[in-house]
């Protein structure tokens, strides 16, 4: 599970069947000082409410696809919204 901030949202017209109705966000992957590390992913929303700036946690391969019944073909899930942490004595 990785931590990451909410930097967008994909829009997409066509969507193979089992992501009607779904979001698909951009997010930015931190460490705990809320610094980037590598490259923005695309991960379908499973909590349904996060937005714009939120701090999120994320999966990605085979679990990412847990959470559908169905199961659809996804490689990063958003599994929570982050309400904040503390690490080393220094909060998030």
């Amino acid at each position: 599970m990785y931590l990451a901030e909410v930097i967008g949202h994909v829009e997409a017209r066509m969507r193979l069947p089992g992501f009607e109705g779904r979001r698909l966000l951009l997010l930015q992957p931190l460490d705990f000082q809320k610094r980037p590390v590598r490259w923005v992913v695309i991960a379908c929303d499973c909590t349904e409410s996060a937005g714009l700036g939120s701090y999120v946690t994320f999966v990605e391969g085979r679990e990412a696809a847990n959470p559908f019944e169905p199961a659809i073909p996804v490689d990063a899930c958003v599994t929570a919204v982050v309400d904040g942490w503390e690490w080393e004595g220094q909060a998030g």
